[in-house]
């Protein structure tokens, strides 16, 4: 069984532990997925952009990209370690984007059987119509293969 885990960098622990509550793993192949989204840059564009905001200079704007992809790396390092003494094969992707449409197109063509990811982040109410967050709703809406949607404990 192929199985694409979206790691978002906070909530590795509950990831991997409630999949392997859940699904036997012993079998699995696991695709670790980061996705650094558009959503950070998004927020300090609007404040750049307004009147009497200026643009990041060049060397701060390279940081601020290098800290992005230290930040996903290290994500997926965690999610490796703790993934690693429970499935037989574990393999890490980084990409940027929107998230929901990078999972679906990765999982769309490594031929994934399941993809688990979070239901929704903080501000997200445990149930009801709004309980899912963007990402998880655009992949349970567009995914090519079943979703498993984990909640916080």
């Amino acid at each position: 069984m192929r199985v694409l885990v979206l790691v978002d960098g906070l909530h590795t622990e509950e990831l991997i532990d409630g999949l392997a509550s859940i699904v036997r793993l012993d079998q699995a192949e696991l695709l670790l997925v980061y996705v650094q989204g558009p959503g950070p840059r998004a927020g300090l564009n609007l404040v750049r952009h307004r009147p009497g905001g200026s643009r990041l200079p060049p060397h701060r704007e390279r940081e601020l990209v290098e800290a992005e992809l230290v930040g996903g790396a290290s994500a997926l390092t965690e999610a490796e370690v703790r993934a690693r003494a429970l499935v037989a094969t574990v393999k890490s992707l980084q990409l940027a984007g929107e998230p929901g449409r990078a999972v679906c197109d990765v999982a769309a063509g490594e031929l994934v059987d399941l993809i688990v990811m979070r239901a929704g982040g903080r501000d997200q109410p445990p149930v009801g119509p709004r309980s899912l967050g963007p990402t998880a709703r655009f992949v349970t809406d567009h995914s090519p293969c079943p979703v498993l949607l984990l909640r916080g404990r």
